[in-house]
């Protein structure tokens, strides 16, 4: 018997979860500090939404994705000292 793709796919978001120590916990805070980073910078229309994975050689992959309905109006140091805002 040959095991269903979406049974092969939560096992190994289970195997990746239980190897970057990546609970429900984990991800919350995670989700949690990355909102309030973007929050910082665009105008949110709809949550963040956070997928990690691990490749074959070990390397993480995180893909954060949001959409914005614009960037938040600020200036830096390096602008007021150029004259730009």
């Amino acid at each position: 018997m040959k095991p269903s793709r979406a049974s092969f796919d939560r096992l190994k978001k289970m195997l990746v979860d239980d190897k970057i120590g990546a609970g429900d916990g984990f991800l919350s805070i995670f989700k949690t500090e990355i909102t309030r980073l973007v929050k910082d910078y665009f105008v949110l229309d709809g949550d963040v939404d956070i997928k990690i994975e691990i490749d074959d050689f070990g390397i993480y992959k995180v893909d954060i994705l949001f959409d914005a309905e614009d960037t938040k109006g600020f200036s830096t140091a390096i602008d007021t000292k150029s004259g730009i805002y």
